[in-house]
C-alpha cells in the first residue's frame, strides 16, 4: 500500500481521497422503483449473500444466492432453480446492477429501473 498520499494529506490537513478510500457500503434492503406493474425486493447481506423476491401480475419468484461488486456493478449469482415456467426467480440469475448514486440500476428489457435502499 502506498502511504505517500495519506502522509502528505495528513501533513497538509487535507481529506484523504485516494483509490484506497473506502467504497460505500451496499448491504441493506432495497425495493424496486420505476418498473411498470412489477414489484421486487432485494436484501444484500454483509456476508456476500442475498435474498430477492419479485412479482409481476400473477407470476412471482424468489431467489437466494451470492453477490459481489465487479467494475462498479453488483453481480447477483442465484442458487435457486425456477420451480415452474411462471417462476420469475430466474430474473436474479447473473443479474447485473449498475451502482449509481442512490440506486442499483437494472434494465429488465423495458427501460431502466432502480433498486433503492429504504
Amino acid at each position: 500500500m502506498e502511504l505517500k498520499p495519506l502522509f502528505f494529506a495528513a501533513l497538509l490537513g487535507l481529506p484523504f481521497t485516494s483509490a484506497f478510500a473506502a467504497a460505500p457500503a451496499l448491504e441493506g434492503h432495497y425495493y424496486l422503483t420505476g418498473a411498470m406493474e412489477m414489484g421486487a425486493e432485494l436484501l444484500l447481506r454483509k456476508d456476500g449473500t442475498f435474498d430477492a423476491g419479485v412479482s409481476y401480475g400473477s407470476a412471482d419468484g424468489f431467489a437466494k444466492g451470492t453477490w459481489a461488486v465487479e467494475n462498479q456493478t453488483v453481480v447477483l449469482k442465484s442458487q435457486t432453480k425456477a420451480a415452474s415456467n411462471s417462476d420469475l426467480g430466474g430474473l436474479f440469475q447473473d443479474l447485473e446492477l449498475a451502482i449509481e448514486p442512490n440506486c442499483l440500476a437494472v434494465d429488465f428489457g423495458n427501460g431502466k429501473a432502480c433498486f433503492r435502499r429504504q
